[in-house]
């Protein structure tokens, strides 16, 4: 007999909507979102304010919108393309605030990811201007549910003078000098096992949100995954993609079925109550990024989950530990960006 507890999950999710955006960030200077998701029936609102509380002629900001594009609609179906670029650039006065649906503002594509950065109004220059914060709003009329994750805030580096672009090349770097720097690992505190064809429990199936920042579009990163059960015992895997991808858990690793986890030295009394639906938690660490030409150790990277039981979604942003000065957004060469 298959279980359901969408009764439940409706609970669990209502809960999750209420506390999802309670993790504390400062506005930055460059706001990354990790998806944008433009499929038929899905309303994606991508908001930006401009905190800043000054005079207009001082506090008024040009930002710049880039669309990274993994998946475009051709004849009907999703083909997958190499981070396509599309450009956009508003205006924000002193608290103002502006919400765009990027079905509207990038329609060519079905999915990937953007970033925001701040710019001069007079010469286009990328410049520190720590007052920008965001949210990211995903409502899918067809599944009937909707989810809210804020975006990562990257404060202006420690280079001397308004412009962050400090060795010129158009790229976005997260190192420390022109941005903050990106995390070293990325640390999700729950999953919920699986559902697998045929297995005892049905509507459990979470995606990862995966933006590779290391070396660019010519690059596929490599992640190492440390996943552990619900009494502490850990499994490995790995997972390779290129720029941006969203995968169902049970494509990256076996491991997260519940089906699996019921096999393991799990805690058989949790969750209290429903001990049949297993948990646990991951940690992600990037291996590898490489292209044709280089190779990068250790590549920084941005993981978010969603997940999902039945028509319910939830999703915030995962912890992190440690920084890594590798991150760019994003060169376009073989070579990656050395500086």
């Amino acid at each position: 007999m298959r279980t359901s507890l969408l009764p439940l999950a409706a609970l669990f999710f209502l809960g999750q909507a209420a506390s999802a955006q309670n993790t504390l960030s400062a506005p930055g200077s460059l706001l990354l979102f990790h998806e944008f998701d433009n499929r038929s029936g899905v309303a994606n609102m991508i908001t930006v304010t401009n905190t800043a509380d000054g005079d207009p002629s001082t506090d008024t900001i040009d930002i710049e919108y880039v669309y990274r594009a993994r998946l475009q609609r051709v004849g009907g179906y999703d083909v997958v393309v190499n981070c396509l670029e599309t450009n956009r650039t508003r205006r924000l006065t002193p608290n103002d605030t502006l919400s765009i649906l990027t079905s509207n503002d990038n329609p060519n594509y079905t999915a990937g990811y953007l970033y925001v950065f701040a710019k001069s109004r007079t010469n286009g220059h990328a410049i520190k201007f720590d007052h920008l914060i965001g949210d990211n709003l995903v409502i899918d009329g067809l599944g009937a549910f909707d989810y809210s994750v804020s975006p990562v805030s990257f404060k202006s580096g420690s280079a001397v003078g308004p412009d962050t672009d400090v060795d010129g090349d158009g790229v976005r770097d997260l190192n420390g000098v022109e941005y903050a720097m990106a995390a070293e690992q990325i640390l999700i505190p729950r999953f919920i096992g699986q559902s697998t064809r045929g297995g005892a429990m049905s509507g459990y199936t979470s995606d990862l949100v995966l933006v590779n920042l290391t070396g660019g579009t010519q690059f596929d990163a490599i992640l190492d995954f440390l996943i552990y059960n619900d009494n502490e015992e850990a499994f490995s895997a790995q997972y390779q993609f290129r720029c941006w991808s969203k995968s169902s858990l049970l494509s990256i690793s076996g491991v997260f079925s519940n089906d699996f986890l019921l096999t393991t030295n799990h805690a058989t009394n949790e969750i209290p109550g429903a001990n049949y639906i297993k948990t646990g938690w991951m940690r992600i660490d990037g291996n590898v990024a490489f292209s044709t030409n280089t190779q990068v150790i250790d590549p920084a990277f941005l993981a978010v989950l969603v997940e999902k039981i039945g028509p319910f979604k939830a999703a915030n942003l995962p912890f992190a530990e440690g920084t890594q000065n590798n991150g760019d957004l994003l060169p376009q060469s073989i070579a990656g960006d050395n500086n």
